[in-house]
C-alpha cells in the first residue's frame, strides 16, 4: 500500500526560518558551548555528541513512529531543499543514506536521519522547552 503525502516546497526565506526555528528549538546547547549552531559540519552532531538530549537507533526510530500524526516539516544538511508535509504516518529516510531532518510544524519534536545509519543514529529528540 502506497502512503500518500501532502507537501508544498518552501521558498529559501521560509526554508531559512524554519532551519533558525530548529536551531534555537533543537541546538541551544551546542551554540552554547560550541559557539556555533552545527557542531562538526552536522546538526545532528549536536545529538552524537551528548550536547542536546535524543533517543538513538530503533528507540529513535520508535519513539517518532509512535508521534501522533500532524503537519510536518523536513529539509535536508545542507538546506538546498525544504517542505512542509502532512501524512498520515511520518516518512521514514533510513534507506536514503542522507542527512534529513523531520521536525513537527510547532517544533514539538524532531527526527534526524543520518548518512551514518545504521552505525549512528537516526535520533529523536523532544523540544526541551514543553
Amino acid at each position: 500500500m502506497r502512503e500518500c503525502v501532502d507537501f508544498d516546497p518552501l521558498n529559501s526565506k521560509e526554508g531559512g526560518e524554519v532551519v533558525q526555528c530548529w536551531h534555537q528549538t533543537f541546538a541551544g546547547n551546542v551554540k552554547k558551548s560550541t559557539g556555533s549552531w552545527i557542531h562538526n559540519r552536522f546538526r545532528w552532531h549536536g545529538f552524537s555528541y551528548g550536547f542536546q538530549i535524543a533517543r538513538a537507533g530503533d528507540d529513535a526510530l520508535n519513539a517518532y513512529k509512535n508521534q501522533w500524526p500532524a503537519a510536518y516539516v523536513i529539509f535536508d544538511e545542507d538546506i538546498k531543499w525544504s517542505y512542509r508535509c502532512v501524512s498520515e504516518t511520518y516518512p521514514d529516510f533510513t534507506s536514503f543514506g542522507a542527512d534529513i531532518y523531520v521536525a513537527h510544524h510547532n517544533m514539538k519534536w524532531t527526527m534526524a536521519f543520518t548518512h551514518e545509519q545504521p552505525d549512528i543514529g537516526p535520533f529523536f529528540a523532544e523540544n526541551p522547552r514543553l
